[in-house]
């Protein structure tokens, strides 16, 4: 049975493209709005409503449009390998994540994840290629640590070393389960990978939820509007992420996730008030260096971009041997 997007897929390219915009437009958002909840929830209890009121959004769709999917024994494991991944690691440790630290640097971090993508489904997926990405990827790791060492403790992120090693723990689940959904995606339809992710873990963190406290309750303020919106939120951007993934290769919609670490400090400054130091600000450029050198695919262009940097000539030099 044919998706209704997918089969559009050679046609609509630049849906894709904007697909993948929006969805991690949104989900920058996400952040915020899950800093924001914690301060009301438990982490288990706030990912059993968001995923609970994901999968009743995904539940017609299942036994509707995809009543005829079947799943293959074989497939079975990779299945639970992409839910195991994300969604129910993935968001134990980005919401613990962002316990310790502040929704913009989080979102920084996150900034290595289409780096680790690109490798992964190059090695994987057998997509092309190139070495120089090696070189990106160890630029914005650097970067990274900077950026954690450098963090101010402050009410926001009282912990932003360990907030941001979680937060790396998370993008290596999300990639993992994007290249498992990837390679998953030439059997089954987009969307109903997303809606069999989302049912799984509507199973997965009521049982976590009971074992960890077993209280299931509602904070009557405005964090309940937010609760609703991460629920409704998590349909709308793995429809639009799933339909990229489907139709573009990793090189492809890969930069567009370097979206996220602007749109996550932009949303935590606007409402939450969160800042960077000189130290950080220039992490995160170190890092976003990382990921323009790892999207260099020609020798003769990253001469040129080296050239370009303050680096002694003799540097440069050495550079071309």
């Amino acid at each position: 049975m044919k998706d209704f997007l997918s089969k559009y897929k050679n046609q609509h390219e630049l849906f894709a493209y904007l697909s993948i915009t929006i969805a991690v437009l949104l989900y920058g958002t996400t952040l915020t709005a899950t800093k924001i909840c914690l301060e009301y929830y438990s982490t288990p209890l706030l990912m059993t409503y968001r995923m609970l009121i994901s999968a009743i959004l995904f539940l017609p769709f299942i036994f509707t449009l995809y009543k005829n999917v079947r799943i293959d024994k074989k497939d079975i494991k990779l299945i639970l390998l992409m839910i195991l991944c994300e969604p129910c690691l993935y968001f134990i440790f980005e919401t613990n994540a962002l316990k310790y630290t502040t929704s913009g640097q989080a979102g920084v971090v996150s900034a290595l994840e289409p780096v680790i993508l690109v490798i992964a489904a190059r090695i994987i997926l057998k997509e092309k290629f190139v070495k120089i990405i090696y070189l990106g990827l160890f630029i914005s790791i650097i970067g990274s640590i900077i950026l954690s060492l450098s963090s101010d403790v402050s009410e926001l992120a009282p912990n932003p070393l360990l907030g941001n090693f979680l937060e790396l723990i998370a993008i290596i689940l999300t990639d993992t389960c994007v290249i498992t959904t990837k390679y998953l995606m030439d059997k089954y339809p987009p969307f109903f990978l997303a809606g069999i992710a989302v049912i799984g873990g509507a199973i997965f963190f009521p049982l976590l939820n009971i074992t960890n406290n077993g209280s299931f309750y509602i904070v009557n303020n405005a964090s309940i509007f937010l609760v609703l919106y991460l629920g409704i939120l998590t349909v709308v951007a793995y429809a639009l992420y799933n339909f990229a993934i489907c139709t573009l290769s990793a090189s492809k919609f890969s930069p567009f996730l370097f979206l996220l670490p602007v749109a996550a400090v932009f949303f935590g400054w606007f409402f939450l008030g969160e800042t960077f130091n000189l130290k950080q600000f220039s992490a995160c450029l170190l890092v976003f260096l990382g990921i323009y050198i790892s999207q260099i695919n020609d020798k003769k262009k990253l001469v040129k971009f080296v050239k370009r940097l303050p680096i002694p000539n003799h540097l440069i030099i050495s550079s071309k041997k």
